[in-house]
């Protein structure tokens, strides 16, 4: 077998590969023999009649399919082999020549940038101490009774605390932005539910009054399309509501359940505000970590590996526009954008996640982090349960190796980030 390589560029390379008259031979007789074992003989027993008689039986266009087939498979292999090729995918196969005398044919092939990871001792980021605040508890408390809260009809204006019900559109640039209406919207002033600024807007307004406001989305907004961009709002208030809240007394905490008193309370919330803090805190850690080690080190970031970033990105964002009945390309058009502009929006990003990938591959291959198939099949069977008990789809629909592999892919990531919290975080 002969090997050529053609750079394209730092991870993308043509191979021209070749297989003379004997070496194709080889897999013209593996074909007949794999597709004799299902030819049938007057006779004989499937598989067994002489190699004379199910040569006659032999579609010659099956065999050279087959061949082809086998000496692409079984060449390639060898050849990563010997080339040590780390594959991330294939592309362009292109077969040049497959007669007698032989076979040739080139192939693209992506593979993954070679990363040099810095002393991960050297990486030291601090945890920040979890507390959790008389204030944050109090806070904690007055959610749970808004929850249990009945509402009175008022006539006055809007103050914090109330329950309101509210038209509202917004717009950007004079231009409508996709889902940005409601009507009727229930929320609670103070809630934080909403843009930073709006529920404090709509203070001081009465039932059937209106009012029109602009509010610049923080750069860290939930929708990418508006983060730091100045939105308008018009908005009419359709209800005023007093909210009256049971009191955070004995009674209160015992209605709610296995609590013998408010204090018993107390206590479960704080334990349930840390948790939600110690969370956050792992993963501001995990991402300082692994932000320190690509900036220690020089991790390269292919265009190749971006754009099929790029590519996820924008699958993801138009699935979840999906979710709320929004087509990506209506969105799109009304917000003034061209995909491509949300390409070089997101571009940045996307390096820095191909980054992460790398770091965190390079990462689990030195240092021998694996997860065993044992580990992925116990957790397949566990997920398929849960979804076909919530009716997220039946066992018909269930691409078994589909969830698998993306099984694999996030536990050995969590075991890859757990090993790095490990080494690198400090108390």
């Amino acid at each position: 077998m002969h090997i050529t390589t053609k750079e394209i560029d730092s991870s993308i390379l043509t191979a021209h590969i070749e297989l003379d008259a004997s070496e194709l031979a080889h897999y013209v007789e593996r074909a007949k023999k794999q597709i004799a074992e299902e030819v049938t003989v007057e006779g004989f027993r499937k598989g067994k009649a002489p190699q004379h008689l199910v040569d006659k039986q032999l579609n010659t266009e099956v065999v050279r399919t087959e061949a082809l087939e086998l000496a692409l498979e079984g060449s390639f292999s060898e050849a990563v082999v010997q080339q040590g090729w780390d594959i991330i995918r294939t592309t362009d196969l292109k077969v040049e020549r497959n007669d007698a005398t032989g076979l040739r044919y080139s192939v693209q092939v992506h593979l993954w940038p070679q990363v040099t990871l810095p002393d991960l001792e050297t990486i030291k980021v601090p945890r920040k101490t979890i507390e959790v605040s008389e204030s944050e508890i109090d806070e904690g408390l007055d959610t749970v009774r808004n929850m249990r809260a009945t509402f009175l009809d008022k006539v006055e204006a809007a103050m914090a605390g109330d329950r309101v019900e509210v038209d509202f559109d917004a717009s950007m640039n004079g231009t409508p932005i996709e889902g940005g209406s409601s009507r009727n919207h229930p929320l609670v002033i103070g809630g934080k539910s909403f843009m930073p600024g709006f529920e404090e807007e709509l203070t001081g307004l009465k039932a059937g009054e209106s009012r029109q406001f602009t509010l610049t989305a923080p750069a860290d907004y939930y929708e990418p399309m508006l983060a730091g961009k100045r939105v308008d709002f018009s908005v009419i208030m359709r209800r005023v509501q007093s909210v009256l809240k049971p009191a955070a007394d004995e009674a209160f905490a015992k209605s709610l359940g296995n609590f013998t008193g408010i204090e018993q309370l107390r206590v479960s919330l704080r334990e349930g505000i840390a948790n939600e803090k110690r969370a956050k805190e792992k993963q501001r850690v995990r991402l300082a970590i692994l932000d320190a080690i690509i900036e220690k080190t020089s991790v390269p970031a292919p265009e190749s590996l971006v754009k099929s970033e790029l590519d996820e990105m924008v699958h993801r964002f138009g699935h979840d526009l999906q979710g709320k009945g929004i087509e990506l390309s209506m969105y799109l058009a009304r917000m003034k954008k061209t995909e491509d502009d949300l390409r070089k929006d997101w571009h940045a990003e996307a390096k820095r996640q191909v980054r992460i990938t790398l770091v965190l591959r390079t990462t689990a291959k030195q240092k021998s982090i694996v997860v065993s198939p044992d580990e992925v099949e116990a957790a397949l069977n566990e997920a398929i349960g849960e979804l076909i008990r919530q009716g997220q789809m039946t066992e018909d629909q269930v691409d078994p190796q589909r969830i698998r592999n993306a099984l694999h892919e996030r536990m050995l990531t969590d075991r890859t980030l757990d090993f790095l919290e490990g080494t690198c975080a400090t108390a």
